[in-house]
């Protein structure tokens, strides 16, 4: 019987199958050859259900850590704790290098105003980023995120406190998922949600996460230059290696110029690339 592993908690693991959530376990020499993962699409013996057999995964992030997801969900909240177009890039080229779409939704709208969400809109889309706008105070733009979870395993992933909780819970109130608070005085959001857990919706999942505060790419600066978005143009720089910093006749450089990649975007491309660790 086949199944997907929906969540992973001190050695005891959920698996849901033909409806059914099964606790199981995995078989030794199974468990010895393989790391296994949330998100796994495994087989369960026919009478004990143990886990047998793990089938092949088509993508894997090991932050968080969750096999065969079809779309990332970057949470960010406008206001407790501010955007970040920093923490955006950085996640989004996160996402590209480990050949995941990934879509921006900011969360507590209710909290700023339209000038401060369209700007951010107008930016990602000169990138080719689709950023949705929601409040889960007022269920504002829930009906649009609502449609763009059917029949996918979407992973949401954000920092502590960004609403990634609140959001799931104004999607589907039976989820009852624990909602963190934001810490004025710390600048950030206490955990709440201590592991990976799918949570099925109308024909897919949706992932919730730890939230973190950090992410390092272990990424070289080629690797950064390849996945950050809005940089794969048609135009060719001079160089074929070019970094796009002070080589001459840049092409990325030149659509920055001209307004066509935002100039937040480029200065959060460079404070990565100085922190590239190959």
């Amino acid at each position: 019987m086949d199944g997907i592993i929906v969540s992973i908690k001190y050695g005891n693991y959920v698996v849901l199958a033909n409806d059914v959530f099964y606790n199981t376990s995995v078989k030794g020499l199974l468990k010895f050859k393989n790391k296994i993962y949330v998100g796994d699409k495994v087989s369960l013996t026919d009478e004990l259900f143990i886990i047998d057999e793990l089938y092949p995964r088509h993508s894997l992030l090991k932050r968080p850590q969750i096999a065969n997801i079809d779309q990332m969900f970057l949470i960010f909240s406008l206001k407790e704790p501010d955007f970040s177009y920093y923490l955006a890039f950085k996640y989004l080229t996160y996402a590209n290098f480990n050949n995941v779409k990934a879509s921006i939704v900011l969360t507590k709208k209710d909290m700023s105003d339209d000038k401060e969400a369209n700007e951010i809109v107008e930016n990602f889309a000169k990138v080719g980023v689709s950023v949705y706008i929601t409040s889960s105070k007022n269920n504002e733009g829930l009906s649009e995120i609502k449609e763009l979870f059917k029949d996918k395993i979407t992973v949401l992933v954000g920092q502590s406190g960004v609403g990634k909780s609140s959001l799931i819970n104004a999607i589907d109130p039976n989820y009852a998922r624990e909602i963190g608070e934001y810490s004025l005085a710390l600048g950030r959001g206490k955990h709440q949600t201590k592991e990976v857990v799918l949570l099925p919706y109308e024909g897919g999942f949706i992932a919730d996460t730890p939230g973190f505060s950090s992410l390092e790419l272990d990424m070289s600066k080629l690797e950064i230059v390849m996945n950050f978005p809005g940089f794969n143009i048609e135009e060719k720089c001079f160089f074929n290696d070019c970094l796009h910093v002070s080589e001459k006749d840049c092409a990325i450089k030149k659509k920055v110029e001209e307004g066509n990649i935002p100039s937040i975007a480029y200065l959060s491309y460079i404070k990565l690339l100085e922190e590239g660790n190959k």
